[in-house]
């Protein structure tokens, strides 16, 4: 059977938002996208729709040199590997590309995310927060199973999936030549 690989980054920026994660966790990480294309993505994530500003926030295309990527270069990374089959990796294709195609539909889950850290789940139609949309569409696909409903997933909790393979962490710079 044919395998394809997608990618999952983990990222902590130094925003206010990021910082307050940090320090209410400890997490390495406070921040997660998935790529389907390759390292230097693109990477598809809930985030800032600005790079400048926090606000508006919602589905976004994050891409290695550009946007908030090229503002922060030396922000912390680290890069996972999955291997999925062709067939999760269409419905994982379709999913992720059909929502992007759409959206301005959905919305940045800041209530969401703000509960998932008092380990509250609060799901809301089409909204989500960065580790909550990357575990659905994950689970949605069949690409793997989470210990816990994608509205109480952090970003660290990828880390230590079985099936992802570590490859590379280091600075979000250095991905241009992880490709």
């Amino acid at each position: 059977m044919d395998q394809r690989t997608i990618y999952i980054l983990l990222t902590r920026s130094e925003t206010w938002f990021s910082r307050l994660i940090h320090l209410a966790t400890a997490d390495d990480f406070t921040h997660a996208s998935i790529g389907l294309e390759g390292p230097a993505g693109p990477f598809y994530s809930f985030a800032r729709k600005n790079p400048a500003t926090a606000l508006p926030a919602g589905l976004v295309k994050e891409r290695v040199g550009r946007g908030f990527f090229r503002r922060h270069p030396g922000i912390p990374c680290a890069l996972y590997a999955m291997e999925v089959s062709e067939e999760t990796y269409t419905v994982l294709e379709r999913k992720v590309k059909g929502m992007y195609a759409r959206r301005e539909e959905y919305h940045y889950n800041l209530l969401g995310a703000l509960s998932c850290y008092f380990h509250l789940p609060l799901e809301r139609r089409r909204h989500y927060f960065c580790s909550e949309f990357v575990a659905e569409v994950l689970c949605e696909s069949g690409a793997t199973q989470l210990k816990r409903s994608p509205a109480l997933t952090r970003p660290m909790d990828f880390s230590r999936l079985e099936a992802l393979r570590l490859v590379l962490r280091d600075r979000v710079g250095a991905l241009a030549g992880a490709a």
